[in-house]
Order: C-alpha cells, then sequence, then structure tokens
C-alpha cells in the first residue's frame, strides 16, 4: 500500500512513528525492554510522502491549492492529519492529484474538523467514488467493509485497540497487541498491565493510558458530550476488559 501523509500537527508525528517503529519510539519498558515491538516490524517503505504545512499560515485562506504542495506523489490512501481547515476543504484535490483510492481524516479534536466541514468532504469524496473515514478519536477506527480503508487496518494493525492477554491467579500474567491505537499506545499500555491484578484493572489502565500520554483533546466535544480523550480511554479499557474474558473463557476450556 502506498501512503502520503499531510499534517499540520505533531500528532502525525506519532503515528509516523509508530507505522516505522524507530528504534526510539518506545520507552515503555526502559532498560528492561522485552523489544515486543520487534515482532512488529517497519512499514516506512509504504510511505511515499509526508508532507508538514507551515504554521504561520494566514486564518483565512481563499485560494487553498496555492498553499498545497507543487507536485504530489501517486498514492493508495491519503492520512490528513490536523490541518489548517481551508487547506482541509482542498482534500478532492489532493486526492484527484495523488490518484488516490481512500482518505482518512483522523478527528483528535474537534477544531481539526467541524462537522460542517466533514458532511461537505463526505459528499464530495462520495460524488468522486472515493473511500473515506473521518475517525474521532483516530483509535475509533474500525473496518466497516471499505476495501482499501479496511486494507489500511489490515495491514498496519492500527485502529480501535485489540489485545490479548494470559490470565493466571487473578492477575494479568502476560499481554500482546493484535491492533494498536494509531499512536503506538496499546503498545506501552500492553506493557504496563502485566503482573496487574485483575481486580485493579480499569485503574492500572487508565493510569498507563493517561502516561503515554494520550493527545486526544481534552475539550468538551458537542458529540459526544464528553471530551474526545474519554472516548479513547474507554477504547483501550474496553479491549482490556474483552481480553481478559476471552482469557477466562480459554482457561475453562
Amino acid at each position: 500500500m502506498r501512503l502520503y501523509i499531510i499534517y499540520g500537527d505533531e500528532f502525525a508525528e506519532r503515528v509516523v512513528g509508530n507505522l516505522c517503529n524507530l528504534s526510539t519510539f518506545c520507552q515503555a519498558c526502559s532498560l528492561a525492554c522485552s523489544y515486543c515491538r520487534s515482532t512488529y516490524g517497519s512499514f516506512a517503505q509504504d510511505i511515499y510522502r509526508i508532507d508538514k504545512m507551515p504554521k504561520n499560515l494566514p486564518p483565512l485562506i481563499e485560494e487553498p491549492e496555492k498553499h498545497l504542495p507543487e507536485s504530489l506523489p501517486n498514492c493508495d490512501l491519503v492520512l490528513a492529519i490536523g490541518m489548517h481547515l481551508d487547506l482541509l476543504s482542498a482534500i478532492p484535490t489532493i486526492v484527484k492529484r495523488t490518484n488516490a483510492k481512500g482518505v482518512i481524516v483522523p478527528i483528535e479534536n474537534r477544531n481539526w474538523c467541524p462537522t460542517g466541514l466533514k458532511r461537505q468532504l463526505e459528499e464530495k469524496l462520495e460524488k468522486a467514488g472515493i473511500e473515506h473515514a473521518f475517525p474521532k478519536p483516530f483509535c475509533s477506527l474500525e473496518e466497516t467493509g471499505l476495501p482499501v480503508i479496511d486494507s489500511f487496518i489490515g495491514r498496519y494493525k492500527i485502529g480501535k485497540p485489540l489485545v490479548e492477554v494470559d490470565v493466571t491467579d487473578g492477575m494479568i500474567s502476560d499481554a500482546w497487541v493484535i491492533r494498536s491505537a494509531p499512536c503506538g499506545s496499546t503498545w506501552y499500555v500492553a506493557q504496563q498491565i502485566k503482573k496487574s491484578r485483575i481486580s485493579q484493572i480499569e485503574d492500572t489502565v487508565a493510569v498507563a493510558h493517561h502516561a503515554y500520554p494520550c493527545t486526544a483533546s481534552m475539550d468538551m466535544d458537542p458529540e459526544f458530550n464528553e471530551p474526545i480523550l474519554h472516548i479513547a480511554g474507554y477504547n483501550i479499557r474496553e479491549a482490556v476488559k474483552d481480553a481478559i474474558e476471552r482469557a477466562r473463557k480459554r482457561r475453562k476450556l
């Protein structure tokens, strides 16, 4: 898969670090590193280009196309992360110039893509026959039957967290990642919950999630009536609790 990443917020750099599996990316275990991420590999070869948009753009951009890079690579999927809203409105132009078949616009902050702009983009992309997803937050992304986006989730094993654990004597004796939040936080949480009491697991997960730390906004989101960060927290807690239930069923077989 060929990826083109265009961004204006540093959150994108975490996503890239996770995809490339940089040696300095994860510090969860410090000197006691178990090299759990070695099984993930690196997908740096799939990233055909990364463009960071300047921060000194004017508040209102009347002709956003003029502020886009002059040449854009052919790609299968565009990741547009934390962009200036007027540049984000030019996503259909970016798609046309890159021949992309899919677009993902993560929303870690409600200001990244207001509801009105999201609807406009969805209408234009649907009309053009382009697959699209606007996950809020990015770690809510799930397979929905769209071939390109589902392939993105499956190949890079990122989206809504999915973990597995082993349970022994009321404790999590081991934990491993099946699918990580795009920022990589699930790998960190998986290490932190090892040797944890199941009776205290919600608190353990919450502390680990905040310690990473999650970059989703703490501002109240009108769609959820709570901060987007809370949704990210629910996602990883649900993933761990589901994994515990599966582990308990395995032990009964």
